[in-house]
């Protein structure tokens, strides 16, 4: 919903104060219906701010680090590491903040009004840069984290920001930005249900990264302990492998990609590669306008429209960070259950997801390719995806692609992909962390034991189901939210 509104309306005042501009823009503003709102900063005990260092203090490697503004994402509720989100940071520069579990970052520069919560005690080497800063909350952490993510206090905070800059500023502004309160006789548990809504999507996100890190870990365990090659030893192309490859823009011969084509190449089980195996491939459809005429875009269903997969759209963890809907009059290429989706293109180079549940009338396109494997089971084609992951977090996908500005990896060099011929039983053990099937989850205890009843089924469920449970966490807090916002009544499900 859009909160920010043209008043139907304006005072002297305002056109005064807007240099007699007649520009309906200039007046919108954010109107909460809710009559029980409070400022953030009088929600605060106080607000630490970071530093910057400067970028002579950057390091390639160090034993200290410095949480960007880029590491605050509306997709996601924790930090946010990857590319140069965080940075390695030389010790002397370092100023600690002394960073805890539960704290909450909100960035007032650039990506302003972003937020993420610290999730666990790993972060005592790390600082926050200038345009972070850490709050101090005087209520429940998890209530007002939930409402700082909200599309509510963005919009508001923008409509606050002066325009005109390159690169916008928050600087205190966010503080005068409101937070609504339930309205109601019972408000104190209400709080309390968002609260455990809040904290509880916290721990399914935390669930699938660690999830995501165990997939890695493992694939790299395998790799170690049932290697029977010697010792790799670097060596220039030979001029017969520049001429068999034609390729020179590429990094198939630097240290890091021949080093890991050797660790591939002596795994005790040999190596393999997608040909060999049956999988086939098929680009997306090109959906430009020259060539599939004009489409509609939305972000909510739309009946007989196609719903369209992105690599844009995908996370490292093989989950969708949004869903979008593509209407067309033409008949485009869809994708079955079972399709593994790879992005080819660009920085989501290497994302990939695997369509577990049967799609409706599913499409993706020309950046992103479907992989299909003729025989295999789901199983396999989820371990399949995890060792995609696992190229890409080690850089073989960037060395394998070429071009620049995040480049291409076009079907065509698929095959100079090393993949191991992992037994059976390490495929299972494997794609069991991403795809784990659970009994139908029964009621919540109650409010009190709500994040711990979360908790405790976390462990036995991979990343597809952590996923969907997490999305129908958060539909249901946005709904919460929204009667609180609109200033109606909640009625909490859950008995005590």
């Amino acid at each position: 919903m859009q909160y920010l509104r043209v008043p139907r309306t304006i005072t002297s005042v305002d056109l005064v104060a807007r240099g007699l501009s007649w520009s309906p823009s200039m007046y919108r503003r954010v109107e909460i219906p809710s009559t029980k709102t409070k400022t953030v900063g009088s929600l605060l005990d106080g607000w630490d701010k970071g530093s910057d260092p400067g970028s002579f203090y950057y390091l390639p490697s160090s034993t200290h680090y410095l949480i960007r503004t880029k590491a605050l994402q509306d997709h996601s509720t924790l930090i946010y590491p990857k590319g140069d989100a965080i940075t390695a940071l030389n010790p002397r520069a370092f100023e600690s903040p002394n960073l805890s579990d539960g704290d909450i970052l909100l960035s007032k520069d650039s990506n302003i009004g972003e937020c993420a919560m610290v999730d666990g005690e790993r972060w005592k080497n790390y600082a926050i840069s200038g345009g972070v800063v850490r709050l101090r909350p005087k209520i429940d952490r998890f209530y007002l984290f939930a409402f700082l993510k909200h599309q509510l206090f963005r919009e508001e905070l923008y409509s606050m920001v002066p325009r005109g800059a390159t690169i916008a500023h928050a600087n205190t502004l966010w503080l005068d930005c409101k937070i609504p309160f339930p309205n109601q006789p019972d408000s104190a548990r209400v709080e309390d249900y968002v609260s455990a809504l809040m904290e509880a999507i916290v721990e399914k996100e935390r669930a699938i990264r660690d999830r995501n890190n165990a997939i890695l870990q493992a694939i790299d365990i395998e790799l170690a302990d049932a290697n029977a090659g010697s010792g790799f030893v670097y060596s220039h192309p030979s001029r017969n492998e520049v001429a068999g490859a034609l390729r020179f823009d590429t990094g198939l011969y630097c240290r890091g990609f021949r080093a890991f084509k050797h660790r591939v190449d002596s795994y005790r089980h040999g190596p393999t590669t997608l040909a060999a195996m049956g999988v086939r491939s098929r680009r997306g459809p090109n959906l430009a306008v020259s060539v599939i005429g004009r489409s509609l875009y939305a972000e909510t269903y739309k009946a007989g429209w196609y719903e369209l997969i992105r690599a844009v759209n995908v996370s490292e963890y093989g989950t969708f960070v949004r869903r979008e809907w593509l209407g067309n009059r033409r008949k485009l290429m869809t994708v079955s259950r079972g399709d593994l989706i790879l992005g080819c293109e660009g920085f989501g180079k290497g994302r990939s997801i695997v369509l577990i549940d049967a799609p409706g009338r599913t499409t993706t396109n020309f950046h992103a390719t479907a992989l299909y494997w003729p025989g295999a089971t789901i199983e396999q084609v989820i371990w399949l995806r995890c060792y995609f992951a696992f190229l890409r977090e080690q850089g073989v996908i960037d060395w394998v692609g070429v071009g620049g500005s995040g480049g291409h990896m076009s079907p065509e060099y698929f095959e100079y992909l090393p993949i191991p011929r992992f037994p059976e039983d390490v495929q299972l053990r494997i794609a069991a962390l991403y795809h784990s099937p659970a009994s139908a989850a029964p009621k919540p205890p109650g409010l009190s034991k709500f994040v711990e009843y979360h908790r405790t089924r976390n462990a036995a469920l991979g990343i597809w189901q952590l996923d969907r449970e997490l999305k129908g966490l958060q539909a249901e807090l946005a709904d919460v939210q929204e009667l609180i916002i609109q200033g109606k009544t909640v009625k909490v499900p859950l008995q005590d």
